[in-house]
């Protein structure tokens, strides 16, 4: 039953916003796309302003609907659907626009068909009878200030307060009162928090838990984040485990991070791996799991982030470590470990370093690159001055900066001693760690790790006081840590999609079998070339990716091929040619699509591109960003379809009095800017101020008063996308520096 959408428009609300199943939320979110398509299409959809109204709050990011959805985020159709859906006569609508920086922007302030007080008081009439977004966004109302701004709002916090002079009386112990007033205002907003989660709608726990949270009322915080679990919302989940876990009661703590991890929550997988991972952390009453660990770890380390969750760099280098230690003797994959050192959450810690001086300097699931080995060599060493043991990280960087000598890559000649000297470390650092019972993994057992270092000295012998190989060796070796040999080992890795994420593994398993079992599973392949990139003369050159993507129609693919070109237009003898990223896709049958993959496989070969395949460049040079200011409010242009109108209506606002001031100027005052200042001068005329910006020590500044708006519209427009002055004849000028 609905009590403010359609009954059609309830039924696919409910399956995004009433429970937390992404493929249900997903299937609701097409429903309503489906609708869109059939208002685009002309057709008359009743109550097609919500279905846009609620599609916005779906792209407006996760803090707007549960993180774990996926859905993606869309600042420019989430305004272009709030405004839609303004137009359309939504009023649940205009009370999101109010939460919504930007939204309201002069010309859809002109074009609402209703007042915001009128949509308060239609969406407070569906609260009231039982709506769970209406009491959701009238909870809104209260909890965030807009009451202040809405009559109807006003009144309700206003119903049963003292006369106005008992009023102004109490109004003398300002601080006591305002203290009264928001606890009020507080008490509203919680009560149709409550109403708006007793309906159904599980984000409204998160908005009830922070006013508790705000009023330090610990009991009914826990109440709420319970309450919220048991809903299915995943944040709840995690507040839960982490209150059973503060108690001890690790059993009950794991079992809600547990069900966080069915749901792929960040959080709940981080604390689930430390458990798996160190039953130190419970007492030993979980037992230790590294796989399920490992795979907890990496699965965090590629989770969608919470506004609150900080901690991908720890569960980066969790991962990174097991599988460098190789703990269960299937851990390893140097391709995958190269990727997790990717991650930009690790880039400022100083423990990278090691991992990164080994990866580089043995090529283990990289590009070779002896240079970065080299430094990142120095910097491990730096770091281990300062901080002290690795423990086997250390053992990493000494193998990286022993090999970098041996081969001469540090010292230009090869130094023999230093490299044996390193080894020699290494093999100390293993052996330390080996023989260990207070791991960090807090088994109370030594590790077995494999030590190449041992296996790296018995190339040398010691002659006259100097090493030197022994007879029959040019340079150490080792069994450890082995990558495969086979092509396309040297030029390509495959990405993997992991479980639904849009966010993929770079793995060296390059079987054409598992190429095409991930094929028949995931749907989506990339190839990513780092070595021996190709080119094809005239049309594209070091083309770094290759993409085969399943389409809807599941008897087709598209292929995509990024890489580079130049422009011909561009060309100038005294100008470098401009260099854009580029793709180039083609729709194609499964078949051809796997056949062209595998004739690229086994030959490294590209397709013939002809007319058939599509271009699109991916950078081509931006437009300056622009800004709108009006008052206090700030509306980024380029975010906006109809930004020529918006700078009209916020002229036609300042001359109506409206607005007091409005500018139009880039976001960042770099070189060569125009910026407009506008504000009202006598009788009908607006003083206009232009400032130019030709360098950093030169800005030019003039005025004039005008009452032609259109020619004022036209000076601003040509400024913006031409990056013209106006004829400046009649103008003063005013400043010169």
């Amino acid at each position: 039953m609905s009590f403010y959408f359609t009954d059609q428009i309830q039924q696919s609300f409910n399956k995004i916003f009433h429970q937390c199943n992404k493929d249900i939320a997903w299937a609701g979110k097409s429903e309503l796309d489906a609708l869109v398509k059939l208002d685009e299409e002309g057709q008359k959809v009743p109550g097609i302003g919500d279905v846009y109204a609620i599609l916005a709050r779906v792209y407006s990011g996760p803090q707007f609907t549960w993180i774990e959805a996926g859905f993606p985020e869309d600042d420019t159709k989430a305004y272009s659907y709030l405004h839609t859906a303004i137009r359309k006569g939504s009023a649940i609508d205009i009370l999101q626009a109010m939460r919504t920086s930007g939204a309201l922007t002069p010309t859809i302030e002109k074009e609402m068909p209703m007042t915001k007080d009128q949509a308060f008081q239609r969406v407070y009439e569906g609260a009231q009878k039982g709506c769970s977004y209406c009491a959701y966004a009238i909870a809104n109302v209260f909890q965030w200030g807009d009451y202040r701004l809405l009559p109807s709002a006003r009144k309700i916090v206003n119903e049963g307060e003292p006369s106005g002079v008992v009023h102004f009386f109490k109004s003398l112990f300002v601080q006591v009162d305002q203290r009264r007033l928001a606890n009020k205002v507080t008490a509203i907003a919680q009560q149709w928090l409550h109403k708006s989660a007793a309906a159904g709608l599980v984000i409204a726990y998160r908005n009830l838990r922070l006013t508790y949270a705000e009023q330090n009322n610990k009991a009914m915080e826990e109440q709420v984040i319970f309450e919220g679990a048991a809903a299915g919302l995943p944040l709840m989940m995690y507040l839960a485990g982490d209150i059973c876990k503060s108690r001890g009661e690790h059993e009950r703590a794991l079992e809600y991070f547990e069900r966080g991890v069915t749901m792929n929550n960040g959080m709940c997988l981080r604390e689930a791996a430390e458990y798996y991972a160190k039953p130190c952390e419970s007492n030993k009453r979980i037992p230790q799991d590294i796989q399920k660990a490992l795979k907890y770890y990496e699965r965090a380390a590629i989770s969608p982030d919470y506004l609150d969750f900080n901690d991908h760099a720890y569960v980066t280098m969790q991962a990174i470590i097991l599988r460098t230690l190789n703990i269960d003797g299937q851990s390893q994959d140097w391709s995958r470990i190269a990727h997790l050192l990717q991650q930009p959450a690790i880039y400022t810690l100083d423990a990278i370093w090691p991992y990164l001086a080994y990866v580089f300097t043995f090529k283990k699931g990289n590009t070779p690159a002896i240079r970065t080995a080299i430094e990142c060599v120095n910097q491990a060493s730096k770091c281990f001055d300062r901080y002290g043991s690795y423990d086997y990280a250390d053992h990493l960087w000494q193998l990286a900066a022993g090999y970098c000598y041996e081969i001469g890559a540090i010292t230009k000649e090869p130094d023999l001693d230093q490299a044996v000297t390193f080894y020699e470390h290494a093999r100390e650092s293993i052996n330390r760690l080996n023989t260990r019972n207070d791991n960090w993994l807090g088994t109370g057992k030594p590790l077995v790790i494999p030590d190449e270092a041992s296996e790296r000295l018995e190339a040398f012998e010691l002659v006259d006081g100097h090493y030197q190989y022994k007879e029959g060796i040019t340079q150490s070796s080792t069994t450890c840590n082995p990558m495969p040999p086979a092509w396309p080992q040297n030029s390509v890795d495959v990405l993997e999609i992991f479980e639904d994420s849009t966010t993929g593994w770079r793995t060296n398993r390059y079987d054409w079998n598992f190429i095409q079992r991930e094929w028949d599973t995931q749907k989506y392949l990339s190839f990513i070339i780092y070595d021996n990139r190709q080119s094809i003369e005239n049309v594209i050159y070091d083309v770094y990716s290759i993409v085969m993507f399943h389409n809807e129609d599941t008897n087709s693919c598209t292929i995509y091929l990024y890489g580079y070109i130049e422009e011909p237009s561009e060309l100038d003898e005294n100008v470098d040619p401009r260099v854009y990223e580029i793709r180039y896709f083609k729709e194609m049958s499964i078949p051809a699509g796997l056949a062209l993959i595998k004739d690229f496989y086994d030959n490294a070969t590209l397709p013939v591109i002809d007319e058939s395949w599509e271009k699109q460049y991916k950078n081509t040079t931006p437009p300056r960003e622009y800004v709108l200011t009006c008052d206090n409010d700030i509306f980024y242009l380029n975010q906006y379809e109809l930004s020529n109108q918006m700078i009209k209506d916020a002229l036609e606002g300042v001359a109506n009095g409206k607005y007091n001031i409005i500018e139009v100027r880039p976001s960042s005052l770099d070189e060569q800017c125009i910026s407009y200042y506008i504000e009202r001068a006598k009788g009908k005329n607006l003083r206009i101020r232009l400032y130019a910006t030709v360098d950093e020590d030169n800005e030019y500044g003039f005025e004039r008063e005008s009452c032609n708006l259109t020619s004022i519209n036209y000076w601003i427009q040509d400024s913006i996308t031409s990056n013209k002055l106006p004829d400046l004849s009649d103008w003063d000028e005013i400043k010169k520096k």
